[in-house]
């Protein structure tokens, strides 16, 4: 299976480094990031979105549910590791 690597903290862009530390304080980890940071303008493009979009939900499901729910996707399409 292939690996993508992750980018060394201090090379992610300043940017993807404030989106980090939103992820921090909203999910507790933001390591992934580190990974879409090969491609750091689609990835900010895709966070303007979904951050609005999470903001314009909140409270109607948690985050906590919201990554157990994908968890449990990815195992049902078994990627899953």
């Amino acid at each position: 299976m292939a690996r993508v690597s992750s980018v060394p903290f201090v090379d992610v862009p300043d940017s993807l480094k404030n989106v980090m530390y939103a992820y921090d304080d909203e999910l507790g980890g933001s390591e992934f990031v580190q990974v879409f940071s090969h491609a750091p303008e689609i990835y900010k493009s895709f966070v303007d979105y979904y951050f609005s979009l999470v903001l314009e939900t909140r409270g109607a499901i948690s985050g906590e549910l919201t990554e157990l729910v994908r968890l449990m996707v990815a195992k049902y399409n078994d990627c899953f590791l």
